[in-house]
Protein backbone atom coordinates (compact mmCIF):
# COMPACT_ATOMS: atom_id res chain seq x y z
CA UNK A 1 0.00 0.00 0.00
CA UNK A 2 1.42 3.37 -1.02
CA UNK A 3 1.82 6.07 1.66
CA UNK A 4 -0.88 8.71 1.96
CA UNK A 5 -0.37 12.03 0.23
CA UNK A 6 -0.25 15.35 2.08
CA UNK A 7 -3.74 16.12 0.79
CA UNK A 8 -5.09 12.80 2.07
CA UNK A 9 -3.54 13.39 5.49
CA UNK A 10 -5.12 16.84 5.64
CA UNK A 11 -8.51 15.42 4.69
CA UNK A 12 -8.24 12.84 7.47
CA UNK A 13 -7.20 15.55 9.94
CA UNK A 14 -10.23 17.69 9.07
CA UNK A 15 -12.57 14.72 9.43
CA UNK A 16 -11.10 13.81 12.82
CA UNK A 17 -11.26 17.39 14.10
CA UNK A 18 -14.90 17.66 13.02
CA UNK A 19 -15.70 14.39 14.82
CA UNK A 20 -13.99 15.61 17.97
CA UNK A 21 -15.67 19.03 17.84
CA UNK A 22 -19.15 17.57 17.43
CA UNK A 23 -18.55 15.11 20.24
CA UNK A 24 -17.10 17.80 22.51
CA UNK A 25 -20.17 19.99 22.00
CA UNK A 26 -22.49 17.12 22.94
CA UNK A 27 -20.44 16.21 26.00
CA UNK A 28 -20.22 19.84 27.11
CA UNK A 29 -24.00 20.17 26.95
CA UNK A 30 -24.27 17.09 29.17
CA UNK A 31 -21.46 17.81 31.64
CA UNK A 32 -20.39 21.44 31.32
CA UNK A 33 -16.78 22.35 32.11
CA UNK A 34 -16.35 19.12 34.09
CA UNK A 35 -16.26 17.16 30.81
CA UNK A 36 -13.34 14.79 30.37
CA UNK A 37 -11.34 14.00 27.25
CA UNK A 38 -12.14 10.30 27.60
CA UNK A 39 -15.85 11.11 27.37
CA UNK A 40 -15.23 13.12 24.20
CA UNK A 41 -13.28 10.19 22.73
CA UNK A 42 -16.10 7.78 23.58
CA UNK A 43 -18.75 10.07 22.10
CA UNK A 44 -16.66 10.53 18.93
CA UNK A 45 -16.02 6.78 18.71
CA UNK A 46 -12.29 7.47 18.59
CA UNK A 47 -9.36 6.21 20.60
CA UNK A 48 -8.30 8.19 23.66
CA UNK A 49 -4.85 8.70 22.15
CA UNK A 50 -6.33 9.98 18.90
CA UNK A 51 -8.14 12.81 20.67
CA UNK A 52 -4.97 13.72 22.58
CA UNK A 53 -3.06 13.73 19.30
CA UNK A 54 -5.13 16.75 18.23
CA UNK A 55 -5.73 18.42 21.61
CA UNK A 56 -3.42 18.27 24.61
CA UNK A 57 -6.26 18.89 27.08
CA UNK A 58 -9.92 19.89 27.31
CA UNK A 59 -9.06 23.58 27.63
CA UNK A 60 -7.26 23.58 24.28
CA UNK A 61 -10.23 21.73 22.80
CA UNK A 62 -12.70 24.21 24.25
CA UNK A 63 -10.61 27.11 22.93
CA UNK A 64 -10.78 25.73 19.41
CA UNK A 65 -14.46 24.87 19.74
CA UNK A 66 -15.46 28.39 20.81
CA UNK A 67 -13.30 30.26 18.31
CA UNK A 68 -14.63 28.15 15.45
CA UNK A 69 -18.13 28.80 16.75
CA UNK A 70 -17.36 32.53 16.81
CA UNK A 71 -16.38 32.50 13.13
CA UNK A 72 -19.56 30.61 12.25
CA UNK A 73 -21.65 33.08 14.25
CA UNK A 74 -19.96 36.03 12.57
CA UNK A 75 -20.95 34.68 9.16
CA UNK A 76 -24.56 34.34 10.32
CA UNK A 77 -24.57 37.88 11.74
CA UNK A 78 -23.11 39.37 8.57
CA UNK A 79 -25.61 37.49 6.43
CA UNK A 80 -28.54 38.51 8.62
CA UNK A 81 -27.78 42.22 8.84
CA UNK A 82 -26.30 42.63 5.37
CA UNK A 83 -29.60 42.65 3.49
CA UNK A 84 -31.34 45.94 2.47
CA UNK A 85 -34.39 45.46 4.69
CA UNK A 86 -36.21 47.28 7.47
CA UNK A 87 -34.88 46.88 11.06
CA UNK A 88 -37.79 44.59 11.95
CA UNK A 89 -37.19 42.36 8.94
CA UNK A 90 -33.47 42.26 9.69
CA UNK A 91 -34.11 41.21 13.28
CA UNK A 92 -36.50 38.46 12.17
CA UNK A 93 -33.92 37.25 9.68
CA UNK A 94 -31.24 37.37 12.38
CA UNK A 95 -33.34 35.42 14.87
CA UNK A 96 -34.30 32.76 12.34
CA UNK A 97 -30.78 32.27 10.96
CA UNK A 98 -29.14 32.20 14.38
CA UNK A 99 -31.63 29.73 15.83
CA UNK A 100 -31.18 27.46 12.82
CA UNK A 101 -27.41 27.64 13.24
CA UNK A 102 -27.71 26.68 16.90
CA UNK A 103 -29.71 23.59 15.99
CA UNK A 104 -27.26 22.63 13.24
CA UNK A 105 -24.11 23.35 15.21
CA UNK A 106 -24.31 23.00 18.98
CA UNK A 107 -20.96 24.73 19.45
CA UNK A 108 -22.46 28.05 18.30
CA UNK A 109 -25.26 27.66 20.85
CA UNK A 110 -22.63 26.89 23.52
CA UNK A 111 -20.74 30.07 22.60
CA UNK A 112 -23.82 32.26 23.12
CA UNK A 113 -24.79 30.45 26.31
CA UNK A 114 -21.31 30.84 27.80
CA UNK A 115 -21.20 34.52 26.82
CA UNK A 116 -24.65 34.98 28.36
CA UNK A 117 -23.37 33.40 31.58
CA UNK A 118 -20.25 35.59 31.40
CA UNK A 119 -18.02 32.49 31.28
CA UNK A 120 -18.79 31.74 34.94
CA UNK A 121 -17.59 28.14 34.57
CA UNK A 122 -14.20 29.26 33.24
CA UNK A 123 -12.22 31.30 35.80
CA UNK A 124 -9.24 33.54 35.19
CA UNK A 125 -10.41 35.59 32.22
CA UNK A 126 -9.34 32.86 29.81
CA UNK A 127 -11.78 34.00 27.14
CA UNK A 128 -11.53 37.78 27.57
CA UNK A 129 -10.34 38.30 23.99
CA UNK A 130 -13.20 36.16 22.68
CA UNK A 131 -15.68 38.08 24.84
CA UNK A 132 -14.38 41.42 23.53
CA UNK A 133 -14.60 40.27 19.91
CA UNK A 134 -18.11 38.98 20.52
CA UNK A 135 -19.22 42.37 21.82
CA UNK A 136 -17.83 44.20 18.80
CA UNK A 137 -18.68 41.86 15.94
CA UNK A 138 -21.75 39.94 17.13
CA UNK A 139 -23.47 41.99 19.81
CA UNK A 140 -23.18 45.59 18.57
CA UNK A 141 -24.88 44.89 15.19
CA UNK A 142 -27.83 43.43 17.11
CA UNK A 143 -28.08 46.44 19.42
CA UNK A 144 -27.88 48.78 16.42
CA UNK A 145 -30.80 47.03 14.71
CA UNK A 146 -32.90 47.14 17.90
CA UNK A 147 -32.08 50.83 18.33
CA UNK A 148 -33.41 51.59 14.83
CA UNK A 149 -36.79 50.21 15.89
CA UNK A 150 -37.08 53.06 18.39
CA UNK A 151 -37.20 50.85 21.48
CA UNK A 152 -36.18 52.32 24.84
CA UNK A 153 -32.84 51.03 26.16
CA UNK A 154 -31.83 49.03 23.06
CA UNK A 155 -29.13 47.10 24.93
CA UNK A 156 -31.68 45.84 27.43
CA UNK A 157 -34.02 44.81 24.59
CA UNK A 158 -31.18 43.11 22.72
CA UNK A 159 -30.29 41.21 25.90
CA UNK A 160 -33.90 40.13 26.37
CA UNK A 161 -34.07 38.97 22.76
CA UNK A 162 -30.88 36.92 23.04
CA UNK A 163 -31.80 35.57 26.46
CA UNK A 164 -35.22 34.47 25.21
CA UNK A 165 -33.66 32.79 22.19
CA UNK A 166 -31.06 30.98 24.31
CA UNK A 167 -33.69 29.79 26.77
CA UNK A 168 -36.09 28.69 24.06
CA UNK A 169 -33.41 26.85 22.07
CA UNK A 170 -32.13 25.21 25.24
CA UNK A 171 -35.49 23.56 25.85
CA UNK A 172 -35.32 21.80 22.49
CA UNK A 173 -31.59 21.05 22.54
CA UNK A 174 -31.40 19.62 26.06
CA UNK A 175 -34.56 17.55 25.70
CA UNK A 176 -33.77 16.23 22.24
CA UNK A 177 -36.90 17.60 20.59
CA UNK A 178 -37.14 18.17 16.85
CA UNK A 179 -36.21 21.61 15.58
CA UNK A 180 -39.08 24.05 16.23
CA UNK A 181 -40.50 26.65 13.86
CA UNK A 182 -37.64 29.14 14.04
CA UNK A 183 -39.48 31.69 11.88
CA UNK A 184 -42.38 31.74 14.32
CA UNK A 185 -40.11 32.11 17.36
CA UNK A 186 -38.16 34.97 15.80
CA UNK A 187 -41.35 36.72 14.68
CA UNK A 188 -42.94 36.52 18.14
CA UNK A 189 -39.86 37.91 19.88
CA UNK A 190 -39.32 40.75 17.42
CA UNK A 191 -42.99 41.77 17.47
CA UNK A 192 -42.73 42.55 21.18
CA UNK A 193 -39.81 44.91 20.48
CA UNK A 194 -41.62 46.52 17.55
CA UNK A 195 -44.68 47.09 19.72
CA UNK A 196 -42.61 48.93 22.31
CA UNK A 197 -40.95 51.00 19.59
CA UNK A 198 -44.37 52.07 18.29
CA UNK A 199 -45.50 53.07 21.77
CA UNK A 200 -42.44 55.26 22.36
CA UNK A 201 -42.70 57.17 19.09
Amino acid sequence: MSPRTKEQNEEIRLIRVKQIMQAAAEVYLEQGITMEMRDVATKADLGYGTVYHYYKNKHALLDDLLWQAFHEARQVTEEAFGAPQSPGQLLRRYGTLLLRQWFRDRSVYILYKMIWENFQQVPGGRFQKLYDQFQIELYRPLVSAVEKLGARDPEKRANLLLGSMIGCAGLWIHHGHEEPDTDDIADSLVRSIEKEGTLTQ
